[in-house]
């Protein structure tokens, strides 16, 4: 660690040389284990740092020649640096993702339209359930809400994602909301790929709040993804942060 004054340390570690060189780097960004490994080691010194007031994630082969280099560096940018520290201390970031599954939510209607009947012998290991044959109309109906699964409930769903995301925005202090991920592709069905800053001492309120809006989604094939507590790495660039959506509302501190 190097003490960089004023209560800013910078967490480094030595690397050889000749596995990081230009070149060295250059081919280990063509295999998928070798980035892997390395960006996973890089991960959990951040998380080891996760209960420190303010972690600023450098990217991953972020090098420096030498300790002077790092300490020369932050000089330069150190009013940078103290501002987006100011702006994400005690502050945690959560992720949240919706996606759709049409296979639930066709069970679902399954379900809804499949009355069963038990029956069997005198003992209880003899029960067994039988399927009831549908009337016409309730053939009919089903059919119909099989259709709905695709062309009215995905639509419904997409709904209730910008609902739930709203919603979600008011209990952090900051959000953004990661559309072109959500319509990288025709017919995707990721309804909701979203980050939010949330102070720290908040963070059981906002789970709280995400269980609380996400009842209304029970059935519906939307599965619900939490990850977190990250560091605040969607929020770090401040003129994303001045450009943030509408949307996007400040929580209480």
């Amino acid at each position: 660690m190097l003490d960089l004054g004023q209560r800013l340390w910078a967490i480094v570690s030595d690397v050889p040389a000749a596995g990081y060189s230009e070149e060295a780097v250059r081919r280990g960004l063509q295999n998928l284990e070798w980035v892997s490994r390395r960006a996973m080691a890089h991960e959990a010194v951040i998380e080891h740092f996760l209960s420190a007031p303010a972690v600023l994630p450098m990217q991953l082969f972020t090098l420096f020649t030498s300790d002077a280099r790092v300490i020369e560096y932050v000089q330069r940018e150190r009013r940078r640096i103290d501002r987006i520290l100011s702006r994400i201390e005690r502050q945690l970031e959560w992720g949240l993702r919706l996606t759709f599954d049409e296979k639930a939510a066709r069970d679902a209607v399954e379900r809804a339209h499949s009355p069963t009947v038990r029956g069997g012998g005198t003992t209880r290991e003899t029960v067994r359930t039988f399927k009831v044959r549908q009337p016409g109309a309730a053939y009919l109906a089903r059919k119909r809400d099989l259709l709905d699964v695709t062309r009215v409930q995905l639509a419904e769903a997409r709904t209730e994602a910008n609902r739930l995301y709203r919603a979600l925005a008011r209990q952090a202090t900051e959000a953004r909301r990661r559309s072109e991920t959500e319509q990288a592709a025709p017919g995707s069905r990721l309804l909701l790929d979203a980050a939010f800053l949330v102070p720290a001492r908040r963070s059981g309120s906002f789970r709280s709040a995400l269980r609380k809006n996400a009842r209304t989604l029970d059935g519906t094939g939307v599965v619900v993804s939490l990850t977190g507590p990250w560091p605040a790495y969607n929020f770090i660039d401040q003129r994303a942060a001045v450009a943030r959506s509408r949307a996007t509302a400040r929580g209480a501190r």
